[in-house]
């Protein structure tokens, strides 16, 4: 998905501790968490096969922050990403996700 030589980056030490926080706060709200070897965290809800969010560790505004990923506008365009929190608050970093992933069943109880 990434060029292993971006400059935005982090190091893979960098990575693997920030992902080692948020993905126990992730699998305790029953969601599976993936990693690539490019950082990219994939989290699903194995209830729902379409509910899933990418997410990756990317700097902005000279600070490292949690990113949403977004598909690009076309197929042939990388991903786009969305600062969403700053790389330590994994709390609320997971609090999001878990709100985004846990929509279907929210929905599917309702009807």
């Amino acid at each position: 998905m990434y060029a292993q030589n971006d400059p935005s980056l982090p190091s893979p030490d960098t990575i693997k501790g920030l992902v080692l926080k948020l993905a126990p706060l992730l699998i305790r709200a029953a969601l599976n968490v993936t990693v690539s070897s490019d950082g990219i965290v994939e989290v699903r809800n194995p209830r729902d096969a379409r509910m899933k969010q990418a997410l990756a560790l990317r700097e902005y505004q000279d600070d490292l922050y949690w990113h949403w990923v977004w598909p690009g506008p076309t197929r042939d365009a990388p991903p786009e990403l969305e600062p969403m929190v700053p790389a330590d608050d994994v709390d609320e970093a997971a609090r999001r996700v878990v709100t985004v992933l846990r929509l279907a069943e929210t929905a599917g109880a309702e009807q």
